[in-house]
């Protein structure tokens, strides 16, 4: 059996991040040769890992690097057995690091998108939005009844994360949507848009007006796998690792 001591180094793997961050007690010297154990809070003092234990504690730590999971080379071998495992007909059960305290854990979940507060940001509602300030007199205009009409530019519509897009003649069935992140909403604008406009047995082209909510600053995100994984530290999700 080989004890903490022999774990290879992973020194160079969120040394800034996790001492900032304050990493679930053991921090990232608890895997690296010639740590003070006697100080870390938490620790056991029996300081022998193996097995499934250790390698749930490489997992959950190469998973919280913020340049991804494979970035540093002694990651690799860990990270790879967690993604080939994940990836069987019949899934093996996700590892956990009995040391990691309280509050630090990871955690699987089918999403294709990233959550605003990584970003420092808001999710951004279903509906249309647009980026800009109302005060603006060259992108907004004001009538007399101190509304706000977007006459320059253009809104896009927010599905507001992961949507099933029903299977038409021409496509089939799939996941997709849009998410937008956030910050600093300034209210609602109208915009025109061309519509269709019934009268009896006949219909008319018409000139129509929808809602469209603006924010001072809103960042679209790329769709990604739905196969995530999410890492929290402290009880606050510091991660979300797509595989």
């Amino acid at each position: 059996m080989k004890t903490i001591h022999q774990i290879p180094k992973l020194k160079t793997l969120l040394t800034a991040a996790i001492v900032s961050s304050g990493l679930f007690a053991i921090g990232f010297h608890a895997l690296a040769e010639d740590a003070d154990y006697s100080k870390i809070p938490g620790m056991p003092k029996l300081e022998i890992m193996s097995g499934n234990d250790r390698w749930g504690c490489e997992v959950l730590l190469c998973l919280a690097n913020p340049n991804s999971p494979r970035a540093v080379s002694e990651c690799r071998p860990p990270i790879d057995k967690l993604f080939d495992c994940l990836s069987w007909r019949h899934p093996c059960k996700f590892p956990s690091c009995p040391m990691a305290g309280d509050g630090n854990y990871a955690k699987q979940l089918s999403d294709g998108f990233d959550p605003c507060s990584l970003q420092g940001m808001e999710d951004a509602p279903q509906g249309f939005l647009t980026e800009g300030n109302l005060n603006d007199a060259k992108k907004f205009k004001t009538t007399r009844g101190n509304r706000k009409f977007l006459t320059h530019g253009h809104s896009s519509y927010n599905w507001g994360g992961e949507h099933w897009f029903k299977a038409t003649e021409d496509s089939p069935g799939y996941w997709g949507g849009t998410k937008a992140c956030v910050r600093g909403y300034q209210g609602i604008a109208y915009e025109p848009y061309t519509c269709q406009e019934d009268s009896g047995d006949s219909s008319y082209t018409t000139t129509c007006y929808r809602p469209v909510k603006v924010y001072e600053e809103v960042v679209w995100q790329k769709y990604q796998s739905r196969r995530a994984i999410d890492v929290f530290i402290n009880g606050k999700n510091w991660t979300r690792v797509h595989w």
